[in-house]
Protein backbone atom coordinates (compact mmCIF):
# COMPACT_ATOMS: atom_id res chain seq x y z
CA UNK A 1 0.00 0.00 0.00
CA UNK A 2 2.78 2.56 1.02
CA UNK A 3 4.61 1.82 -1.75
CA UNK A 4 1.78 2.55 -4.39
CA UNK A 5 0.48 5.58 -2.41
CA UNK A 6 4.37 7.02 -2.63
CA UNK A 7 4.31 5.99 -6.80
CA UNK A 8 0.80 7.92 -6.78
CA UNK A 9 2.21 11.33 -4.89
CA UNK A 10 4.95 11.17 -7.86
CA UNK A 11 2.78 10.73 -10.86
CA UNK A 12 -0.64 10.61 -10.05
CA UNK A 13 -1.08 13.43 -7.18
CA UNK A 14 -5.11 13.92 -7.35
CA UNK A 15 -5.10 10.09 -6.68
CA UNK A 16 -2.53 10.28 -3.62
CA UNK A 17 -4.36 12.72 -2.23
CA UNK A 18 -7.57 11.22 -2.27
CA UNK A 19 -6.03 7.59 -1.06
CA UNK A 20 -4.25 9.78 1.84
CA UNK A 21 -7.88 12.09 2.75
CA UNK A 22 -9.66 8.48 2.65
CA UNK A 23 -7.21 7.35 5.76
CA UNK A 24 -9.18 9.90 7.71
CA UNK A 25 -6.41 9.86 10.05
CA UNK A 26 -6.50 11.32 13.86
CA UNK A 27 -5.25 14.43 14.37
CA UNK A 28 -2.87 13.05 16.89
CA UNK A 29 -1.00 10.98 14.94
CA UNK A 30 -0.81 13.87 12.24
CA UNK A 31 0.82 15.86 14.64
CA UNK A 32 3.04 13.27 15.86
CA UNK A 33 3.76 12.83 12.26
CA UNK A 34 4.34 16.36 11.40
CA UNK A 35 6.99 16.06 14.17
CA UNK A 36 8.74 13.07 12.98
CA UNK A 37 8.69 14.38 9.44
CA UNK A 38 10.32 17.45 11.17
CA UNK A 39 13.15 15.29 12.42
CA UNK A 40 14.04 13.26 9.84
CA UNK A 41 14.13 16.47 7.40
CA UNK A 42 16.40 18.40 10.01
CA UNK A 43 18.54 15.22 10.20
CA UNK A 44 18.38 14.79 5.96
CA UNK A 45 19.76 18.35 6.16
CA UNK A 46 22.26 18.08 8.83
CA UNK A 47 24.10 15.14 7.01
CA UNK A 48 23.97 17.50 3.38
CA UNK A 49 25.47 20.12 5.58
CA UNK A 50 28.27 17.92 6.31
CA UNK A 51 28.68 15.94 3.09
CA UNK A 52 28.98 19.40 0.94
CA UNK A 53 29.02 22.40 3.65
CA UNK A 54 29.60 24.54 0.35
CA UNK A 55 25.91 23.22 -1.77
CA UNK A 56 23.83 24.62 1.34
CA UNK A 57 22.43 28.06 0.99
CA UNK A 58 23.18 31.05 4.02
CA UNK A 59 19.28 30.68 5.17
CA UNK A 60 19.61 26.99 5.06
CA UNK A 61 22.78 27.08 7.48
CA UNK A 62 21.50 29.02 9.87
CA UNK A 63 18.68 26.80 10.44
CA UNK A 64 20.79 23.93 11.02
CA UNK A 65 23.47 25.83 13.45
CA UNK A 66 20.34 25.54 15.98
CA UNK A 67 18.55 22.47 15.40
CA UNK A 68 15.25 23.01 17.87
CA UNK A 69 14.56 26.64 16.56
CA UNK A 70 14.93 25.10 13.02
CA UNK A 71 12.61 22.50 13.69
CA UNK A 72 10.69 24.85 15.51
CA UNK A 73 9.86 27.04 12.35
CA UNK A 74 9.76 24.46 10.05
CA UNK A 75 6.79 23.19 12.64
CA UNK A 76 5.82 26.47 12.57
CA UNK A 77 5.40 26.96 8.51
CA UNK A 78 3.91 23.53 8.68
CA UNK A 79 0.91 24.80 10.39
CA UNK A 80 0.84 28.53 8.59
CA UNK A 81 0.88 26.14 5.36
CA UNK A 82 -2.13 24.02 6.21
CA UNK A 83 -4.41 26.81 7.99
CA UNK A 84 -3.92 28.51 4.64
CA UNK A 85 -4.67 25.72 2.32
CA UNK A 86 -7.69 25.36 4.54
CA UNK A 87 -8.93 28.17 4.64
CA UNK A 88 -8.05 30.31 1.62
CA UNK A 89 -9.68 26.92 -0.08
CA UNK A 90 -12.55 27.63 1.41
CA UNK A 91 -13.11 31.45 0.70
CA UNK A 92 -13.07 30.21 -2.72
CA UNK A 93 -15.76 27.47 -2.50
CA UNK A 94 -13.54 24.52 -1.21
CA UNK A 95 -15.22 22.02 0.56
CA UNK A 96 -11.67 20.78 2.56
CA UNK A 97 -11.40 20.75 6.43
CA UNK A 98 -8.41 21.51 8.56
CA UNK A 99 -7.79 18.09 9.10
CA UNK A 100 -7.62 17.03 5.89
CA UNK A 101 -5.70 20.20 4.97
CA UNK A 102 -3.16 19.02 8.04
CA UNK A 103 -2.90 15.14 6.42
CA UNK A 104 -2.24 16.33 2.68
CA UNK A 105 0.53 18.78 4.27
CA UNK A 106 2.40 16.34 6.32
CA UNK A 107 2.05 13.89 3.40
CA UNK A 108 4.01 15.81 1.29
CA UNK A 109 6.42 16.60 3.55
CA UNK A 110 7.12 13.05 3.84
CA UNK A 111 7.59 13.00 0.01
CA UNK A 112 9.87 16.05 0.36
CA UNK A 113 11.48 14.11 2.85
CA UNK A 114 12.01 10.99 0.40
CA UNK A 115 13.37 13.67 -2.46
CA UNK A 116 15.85 15.19 0.05
CA UNK A 117 17.29 11.46 1.10
CA UNK A 118 17.69 11.11 -3.24
CA UNK A 119 19.39 14.73 -3.18
CA UNK A 120 22.07 13.61 -0.27
CA UNK A 121 22.66 10.70 -2.36
CA UNK A 122 23.25 12.71 -5.47
CA UNK A 123 25.60 15.05 -3.33
CA UNK A 124 27.93 12.38 -2.04
CA UNK A 125 27.48 9.77 -5.68
CA UNK A 126 27.47 12.76 -8.40
CA UNK A 127 27.31 16.24 -6.61
CA UNK A 128 26.28 17.92 -10.09
CA UNK A 129 22.76 16.03 -10.11
CA UNK A 130 22.21 17.77 -6.75
CA UNK A 131 21.40 20.68 -8.23
CA UNK A 132 18.74 19.41 -10.69
CA UNK A 133 17.25 17.54 -8.22
CA UNK A 134 16.67 19.96 -6.03
CA UNK A 135 15.12 21.85 -8.81
CA UNK A 136 12.88 18.80 -10.09
CA UNK A 137 11.52 18.90 -6.28
CA UNK A 138 10.50 22.17 -6.37
CA UNK A 139 8.57 22.00 -9.87
CA UNK A 140 7.45 18.61 -8.31
CA UNK A 141 6.50 20.56 -5.09
CA UNK A 142 4.53 22.96 -6.54
CA UNK A 143 2.80 21.16 -8.76
CA UNK A 144 1.78 17.93 -6.00
CA UNK A 145 0.29 20.81 -3.39
CA UNK A 146 -1.75 22.37 -5.79
CA UNK A 147 -3.11 19.08 -6.78
CA UNK A 148 -3.66 18.40 -3.24
CA UNK A 149 -5.31 21.49 -2.83
CA UNK A 150 -7.68 20.86 -5.68
CA UNK A 151 -8.36 17.70 -4.33
CA UNK A 152 -8.97 18.91 -0.85
CA UNK A 153 -11.30 21.49 -1.49
CA UNK A 154 -12.87 19.47 -4.36
CA UNK A 155 -11.70 22.38 -7.38
CA UNK A 156 -11.46 20.86 -10.98
CA UNK A 157 -8.45 22.64 -12.27
CA UNK A 158 -5.24 22.27 -10.53
CA UNK A 159 -3.84 25.22 -12.80
CA UNK A 160 -6.15 27.54 -11.60
CA UNK A 161 -5.05 26.64 -8.26
CA UNK A 162 -1.72 26.59 -8.23
CA UNK A 163 -2.18 30.44 -9.51
CA UNK A 164 -3.94 30.84 -6.36
CA UNK A 165 -1.49 29.15 -4.31
CA UNK A 166 1.27 31.56 -6.05
CA UNK A 167 -0.56 34.48 -5.38
CA UNK A 168 -1.07 33.62 -2.19
CA UNK A 169 2.31 33.23 -1.20
CA UNK A 170 3.37 36.66 -2.62
CA UNK A 171 1.16 38.12 -0.71
CA UNK A 172 2.20 36.72 2.52
CA UNK A 173 5.84 37.41 1.87
CA UNK A 174 4.76 41.16 0.82
CA UNK A 175 2.73 41.10 4.48
CA UNK A 176 5.42 39.41 6.05
CA UNK A 177 7.95 42.08 4.76
CA UNK A 178 5.67 44.98 5.39
CA UNK A 179 5.64 43.61 9.36
CA UNK A 180 9.50 43.17 9.40
CA UNK A 181 9.74 47.22 8.51
CA UNK A 182 7.48 48.22 10.64
CA UNK A 183 9.10 46.02 13.49
CA UNK A 184 12.16 47.58 12.40
CA UNK A 185 14.09 44.71 11.09
CA UNK A 186 15.74 45.80 8.11
CA UNK A 187 17.92 43.95 5.47
CA UNK A 188 21.52 42.92 5.99
CA UNK A 189 23.47 44.30 3.67
CA UNK A 190 26.57 42.50 2.10
CA UNK A 191 29.64 43.75 2.04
Amino acid sequence: MWGELIRDSFLRPRVAARRVLALDLSMSFLLQAAVLVTIIGMVLGFAAFRVAPEAIDQVSATVLSSPLAGALMQLAAMVVVVILAARVGRLFGGTGRLQGALALVVWLNAMMVLLQAVQLVALMVLPAMAAAVAIMSIVWVLYAFACFVAELHGFRNAAVVLAGVLATSVVLMLGAAMLAAILGFAPQEIS
